[in-house]
């Protein structure tokens, strides 16, 4: 099976749900060399990538679908040919199509964001507006100047109100721009320019078909670019809203430890970041169930059962008849988790910090109880829990497996480790390791420490144990570097 799928203009956001889940499941992802790595580190851990790409004629051959994507699919494979932007808007998605239906190879097509939509979108130019343009014309400017067949009739594209999308432009941007004035549209029609759009190299400059081509000189023609033409640019002025986000530009990386939705990087991108969440994290069942099923034996022992996580919950239930004494749940993951599972929490912590442990010191203090982990105990929380003289007993239930990226990262402008465990995980790696002169923000003094000892240089810890107060640090920290 092959999957043509659209990856979008390159914020990894603007993925389809659908494309994530292939993603993250398929055998073989073939993509495009324009797909950004930030999108690539999202592929599942035993996914092969293959770079198939072709840029600016290189590579270009005869064949329509290639062969390394053929191969695997008549290998048994499920593959992804992942193409940026959408796979039918001058992605060629079509002539690969065609030879996979030719081949009796089955597929299916997922569209994506067309990287059209995605840099008028995120450069704040409505591509229609009832005031100034009823439609919207997407152009290839591949042909200019070259032995390329166009079918496009330029002059009547170039003789409407309309807007106008020139994908594939940059390389002959003055000779693209010079045949729309020659075919009747005015050189004083605004232009714009918008390269590496939806990212944080995204750049925007406004101009004129007659002044853009100047003012664009120094920009590295390299970077995929198009060229938005009509009145409609002059709005930018007034919507733009991508560069004015307080982490626009900037770059980040969340160490994690355990897997599922992080706050911090959630609350980071809203502020405009890119965010990497970094290793990918797995949860993987002990060999044997012989230590759940013991436990669940002793039960009525304890005075409680706690989770830490949504691994826990996950684990263990599904062995439990029922639950018969009170559930604890630290963290809003294990309370989702057991939500999920139909079972109401009789105590719900807000964190594993001392702090959120105290506020229910009174029911912790009837001990015993038992403490659901991971192969590893939950240092932490176990330790908190004896430094305020709650008697936890331990059962492993699951362990994480942790997969560093394989592929290289472009440069990080700050670390944030929002617990000591992924400070441990994270910096402990020979991927951490090119990490440790990076500045870094701490969620606590554990954390902190955590770090510190495994030989990071720069390491500011947040005021409280929270994640608004490690999120209000990171911007603060990223305001003088």
């Amino acid at each position: 099976m092959v999957y043509l799928v659209g990856a979008g203009p390159g914020d990894p956001g603007l993925l389809t749900v659908r494309a994530l889940e292939l993603l993250r499941a398929a055998d073989v992802v073939a993509h495009d060399a324009l797909v950004s790595p930030a999108i690539l580190s999202l592929v599942g851990p035993q996914v092969e990538l293959v770079c198939v790409g072709r840029r600016h004629g290189v590579g270009a051959t005869s064949y329509r679908v290639h062969p390394e994507v053929l191969s695997r699919a008549k290998a048994g494979c499920t593959v992804v040919r992942l193409k940026a932007g959408d796979p039918l808007i001058f992605g060629r998605g079509g002539e690969e199509a065609e030879q996979l239906a030719e081949a009796g190879i089955p597929f299916m097509i997922v569209p994506g964001i067309s990287s059209a939509l995605g840099a008028a979108a995120y450069a704040g130019i409505p591509l229609t507006h009832r005031l100034h343009a009823s439609d919207v014309t997407f152009l290839s400017g591949h042909d200019v100047e070259g032995s390329h067949r166009s079918l496009t009739d330029w002059s009547r594209a170039a003789t409407g109100r309309g807007t106008l999308v020139i994908f594939m432009a940059a390389r002959k941007l003055s000779a693209n721009l010079q045949r729309l004035i020659q075919a009747g549209r005015s050189a004083e029609t605004p232009a714009a320019y918008i390269a590496s759009a939806t990212t944080p190299d995204q750049k925007v400059i406004i101009g004129t078909l007659a002044t853009l081509p100047e003012k664009t000189a120094d920009v590295d023609p390299t970077a995929p670019a198009l060229v938005i033409v009509g009145h409609v640019v002059r709005l930018r002025e007034g919507i733009a809203w991508f560069e004015r986000r307080p982490l626009a530009g900037r770059r980040l990386l969340v160490a994690r430890a355990r897997p599922g939705r992080s706050a911090v990087a959630a609350e980071l991108r809203a502020l405009g970041a890119e965010v990497l969440e970094v290793p990918e994290v797995e949860v993987v069942p002990l060999n044997g169930t012989s230590q759940i099923k013991a436990a669940l034996a002793r039960l009525h022992e304890f005075r409680g059962i706690v989770f830490g996580c949504a691994a826990g919950v996950d684990a263990l239930v599904p062995y439990a008849a029922s639950l018969d004494v009170p559930v604890i749940a630290v963290g809003a993951g294990a309370t989702e988790a057991l939500t999920r599972h139909g079972i109401t929490s009789a105590v719900s912590i807000r964190g594993a910090c001392q702090d959120a442990l105290r506020e229910h010191s009174v029911f912790l203090q009837d001990g015993p109880f038992l403490l659901v982990t991971a192969e590893d105990g939950r240092p932490n929380l176990r330790d908190e829990f004896t430094r305020l003289g709650v008697d936890v007993k331990v059962v492993a239930a699951y362990r994480y497996v942790h997969r560093m990226p394989s592929l290289p990262l472009a440069p990080i402008d700050l670390v944030v480790l929002p617990s000591s465990s992924a400070a441990r995980v994270m910096l402990s790696s020979d991927f951490g390791e090119a990490l440790r002169r990076v500045p870094m923000a701490a969620i606590g003094p554990q954390t902190e420490q955590a770090a510190r000892d495994r030989g990071a240089l720069a390491v500011v810890r947040a005021e409280e144990d929270t994640v608004s107060s490690l999120v209000s640090l990171a911007v603060s920290m990223l305001e003088t570097v």
